[in-house]
């Protein structure tokens, strides 16, 4: 099944669609780094845990994608989320990458 009758699938709610259609297979056609993103970008939108985000962030790291562009992901989607899970995702990662909030001086970047 091509990517076009999957979608066509997806949106309709097919039945016939199958359990491998959700599964870590069904993600294999993209880049381990476009994957990476795509999964921490999903956990920011839907929330989660400090274990999430970490185990995100090291797939993330794995894949090669820089804590930089993780927090350019949190401000990405901010305008869609919203600030309370903008300011969560950003408390997340910042427990994910074991860096202290308290010592941070605004204007020392």
């Amino acid at each position: 099944m091509d990517y076009i009758d999957q979608l066509r699938r997806l949106s309709i709610h097919a039945d016939e669609l199958g359990p491998e259609s959700h599964s870590v297979a069904a993600t294999e056609a993209l880049a381990p780094r476009d994957r990476a993103i795509a999964r921490f970008a999903a956990l920011v939108a839907m929330g989660g845990t400090d274990a999430s985000f970490s185990a995100a962030a090291d797939e993330a790291a794995r894949a090669q994608v820089s804590t930089r562009e993780l927090v350019q992901v949190i401000l990405g989607v901010a305008t869609f989320v919203g600030m309370p899970r903008t300011v969560s995702a950003a408390q997340h990662l910042l427990v994910a990458l074991e860096l202290d909030v308290e010592t941070f001086v605004p204007g020392s970047d």
